[in-house]
This record gives C-alpha cells, structure tokens and sequence, in this order.
C-alpha cells in the first residue's frame, strides 16, 4: 500500500496531544504527542499501567480518535488506521484461530476480497520470506511461542501495512527464539513501534525511544543514550538494560 502524498508526507505516524478515560474515569492517556518517523523502529517503554496498550490500540484503530492521529500529515480515523497500521498482540493466540497456519496468514486478504488462491499464495510467499514455510500446514495450537509469533508477523506484513505496531514481541520467549524474532524485526523495512519491558531487546531493534509514564511522555530520545540514564528510568519506574547495569 503506497502512502499519500501531501505537502507534509515525511512522517508516517504522528500523535497530537492525545487524551483518553476508561468509561470507569481512569484517565488512561494524559496529552501523548510523539512523531514515527519515516523507516524508523521506536521503542515505546514504560512501567505498567503508564497507557502503553491504550496507546498502541488507538493507533491501530481499535479505539477511535477525533484527530489527534495523524498519516503522513492527514488526520486519520479508525477505519483509515485499522488499513495502514498492523497491530499484532502481546499474546499471539489472539490473533491465531484458523486449522492452519497459511490459513491464518491469508485470512486478512480473503476478508478484503483477494480471491482464495491469491491469498495462499501470498500466504506462502511471506512466511518463505519470514523462514517459517515449514509451518505452512500446521496447526497454530501446536505451534511454539516464537512459531506462532511470526505466524502472526506474517499475518501482518502480508497485508502490507504502512505502519507496524507490536505489543511486547519477546514476551515469554526462550532465548533462540527471541532472537529469530529480534532478526526478524530488524529486517523489516515498514516503520514500527514496538512495546517492550525488554530494554536490551529495544537497543538491538531501535534506533529511538518514548518513555512513556503515567499516560504521558516523560522523556525522548536516541538509542542507547536514553537507557543509559539510570536516575531517569528508575523516576519512571524502569531500570537500566542488562548490558548497562553490568558495566
């Protein structure tokens, strides 16, 4: 999917003083503005509780905005989001429900209209390119947790999104597979956010990060001078990576 073109193009993602409250009154986004620039991978970090899956499901368009969020400099609304940004879940379980897992992969095409054998073909082409085609025919319910995380990445990118958000990619994974999934987001050429207590998992994917606390942006900056700041990520209730805190 090619982007618009407008005057103000260069940045694929932009989020304008955005606010949001529970229906219960928690108040759970307190004026979040940042900027994705264009090929970048940010890192938006923060304890729990500081607004970081609020956030990502309003930029997937799982939570409508007014316009606070913004493609390449045009306001944009839930349905324009849920087509351009890819959201895939902390638990991909969430997202893995067909017999198999090409099935699964083409599921978002066959539900545009892409005729059935278009779709598996896509299928098939994106997980070879994600090395997982041997999972072609598998039962998503047997797969490991980093099988069923590219599983869901191919599910994704398939739909060839403008944007990719992930929600705690390493979450529960042994170390091999954590790093086919590190590999695997660092050779992705699409912007991304990505969530993630995993600070040294961050350093080996992003280039920049948001540190998000209480519902707001507390500090930005570059990789890795950001998490070298020890007194500012134990103020916003993180520590310093383990390569850090071991020197």
């Amino acid at each position: 999917m090619n982007p618009p073109q407008s005057e103000n193009s260069t940045c694929p993602l932009e989020v304008r003083v955005l606010h949001y409250s529970y229906p219960d009154g928690h108040k759970a986004l307190n004026g979040v503005s940042f900027r994705l620039r264009e090929n970048e991978k940010l890192a938006l970090v923060g304890p729990n509780g500081s607004g970081k899956s609020t956030l990502l499901l309003h930029l997937a368009g799982g939570i409508a905005a007014r316009d606070e969020i913004r493609l390449w400099g045009r306001p944009a609304g839930a349905e324009e989001l849920r087509r351009a940004v890819g959201l895939i879940f902390q638990e991909p379980d969430d997202q893995l429900f067909m017999p198999q897992v090409a099935d699964d992969v083409a599921f978002g095409l066959v539900a545009r209209g892409v005729p059935a054998a278009e779709a598996r073909r896509k299928a098939m082409e994106m997980l070879d390119r994600l090395g997982a085609a041997h999972l072609a025919e598998r039962p998503p319910h047997r797969l490991s947790g980093g099988e069923k995380r590219l599983a869901a990445l191919a599910g994704i990118l398939v739909m060839e999104p403008q944007v990719i958000v992930l929600d705690e990619p390493t979450s529960a994974l042994d170390p091999r597979a954590r790093r086919r999934v590190i590999e695997t987001l660092r050779a992705l050429s699409q912007p991304l956010i990505l969530t993630t207590h995993d600070l040294d998992m961050a350093l080996d994917v992003c280039s920049r990060a948001a540190l998000l606390y209480d519902g707001a942006i507390a500090a930005e900056g570059p990789l890795p001078d950001l998490f070298r700041d020890k007194e500012l990520l134990e103020r916003n209730g993180l520590e310093l990576p383990l390569r850090y805190s071991a020197t």
